[in-house]
């Protein structure tokens, strides 16, 4: 083979490697849309609403409190298949689908990942300076 052809060769399997990267997505972090301060404040009221429904009905809380996230998620362009939703936000399903011991204590559990998720997603911790106007803190 003389060198044109290893040259040609070579192209093509750089072309099929980068062809199957970015049709997987390329391992690239997808842009999310940033959120206006609007939509951050009514994210942020919304979930002390939800920890606040916990005390009284936690399937309920917990419930709404997924689909705030994927809402969340939804504004801000983040993609919705199984596989690329966040790490925290499959603990916070498996956690609230658990049947064994304290349902209420995996109930929280979930409740927890699903704040990290909020967190991340809206860019501020959901505690600190909320707190002291009166948030009740989650252990």
């Amino acid at each position: 083979m003389d060198t044109t052809a290893l040259v040609v060769i070579g192209l093509a399997v750089l072309l099929i490697v980068l062809v199957l990267l970015f049709a997987r997505g390329g391992g690239r972090r997808h842009d999310l849309i940033a959120l206006s301060n609007e939509s951050r404040d009514r994210y942020l009221t919304e979930w002390d609403r939800i920890e606040t429904r916990f005390v009284d009905a936690p399937e309920e809380a917990v419930s709404e409190a997924d689909g705030l996230v994927i809402a969340l998620l939804r504004e801000r362009r983040h993609p919705l298949d199984s596989r690329r939703l966040p790490n925290e936000l499959h603990l916070a399903r498996e956690e609230a689908s658990l049947r064994r011991g304290d349902k209420t204590e995996g109930m929280r559990r979930a409740l927890l990942h699903y704040r990290a998720v909020i967190e991340m997603m809206v860019g501020m911790p959901v505690h600190g300076e909320r707190d002291r106007e009166g948030r009740r803190e989650m252990a």
